[in-house]
């Protein structure tokens, strides 16, 4: 069956109403943390409540949600979480639903790999849900299938249970990276450290294939002229000064390159879509 895997939402109570059935029970757990890695949560705490009564018109706080799933049971025919950011082009996809909204256990060790699916939709302009109004399902093209396989990396665990990914790790890294302002011979050191305790376990062998691994996704990376000390960036209007306007320090250092341009003291490759600043 099509929608067999959601064959519980509709499978409420036992006979004779004695009381919610375990697999119903588990259910709206899996859905309620499946909503809670959504935009509309993360920003207001609330979750379009798809009970029979609202159908995904009310903002609702989590346990009020859970507590209408209980009482009043799913709108009619909502197998496809479509309000809740699935999309219609995986219907039948079992394999593709587990991956997005997964079960419940698994959706509770998976909050942060929800970012890292915002963040490759973002990077291929794909959004799960812009195609849910059309009831025409037609197979993925190329650029949707790099989209596909981008989100199942970032979505495999590294083991039973763990809450991160290959590609979790290797975005982690670049923000220590960034924050710690670490070399990148000794962040290569730290991830060839992290591969000896566990060699069983797959992840970027060093700071390049961390960082190939993140580029790959289409994550564009920009070099922008920073300030030693960390007081400003040479960006938007001050692209063209040539002195910090905070501490006065200079842009360019004294010397200048084989082609007789002026060398830059310090800059940085910034990440717009993961918000990362990595120094040089």
């Amino acid at each position: 069956m099509e929608h067999e895997h959601r064959r519980w939402m509709y499978d409420r109570n036992h006979p004779n109403r004695c009381g919610l059935k375990e697999e119903f029970v588990e259910g709206v757990k899996g859905f309620i943390a499946h909503a809670k890695t959504l935009p509309e949560f993360r920003n207001e705490g609330t979750i379009r409540c798809p009970c029979v009564k609202c159908k995904c018109t009310k903002l609702l706080q989590p346990e009020n949600v859970k507590d209408h799933l209980y009482s009043k049971g799913f709108r009619e025919n909502y197998y496809m979480w479509t309000v809740h950011g699935e999309n219609y082009c995986s219907v039948g996809d079992v394999h593709f639903q587990n991956l997005v909204s997964g079960e419940s256990t698994q959706m509770e060790n998976n909050v942060e790999n929800s970012r890292l699916h915002e963040m490759v939709s973002d990077a291929f302009g794909f959004y799960p849900g812009v195609q849910s109004q059309q009831n025409v399902v037609e197979p993925p093209n190329d650029e949707a299938k790099r989209f596909y396989e981008s989100l199942e990396s970032a979505s495999h665990p590294l083991y039973k249970d763990s809450m991160h990914s290959e590609l979790s790790v290797a975005i982690r890294l670049l923000t220590i990276k960034s924050d710690w302002n670490i070399s990148q011979a000794g962040m290569s050191t730290i991830i060839g450290l992290m591969c000896e305790v566990n060699p069983s376990i797959n992840l970027p062998n060093d700071y390049y294939k961390a960082k190939k691994l993140v580029s790959k996704l289409g994550l564009s990376s920009r070099k922008i002229d920073c300030c030693e000390n960390g007081c400003m960036l040479y960006y938007k209007d001050d692209a063209a000064l040539e002195a910090c306007k905070f501490c006065g320090l200079s842009r360019f250092k004294e010397v200048t390159n084989a082609k007789g341009k002026k060398v830059t003291v310090k800059k940085m490759h910034y990440l717009p879509i993961c918000g990362l600043c990595l120094y040089n």
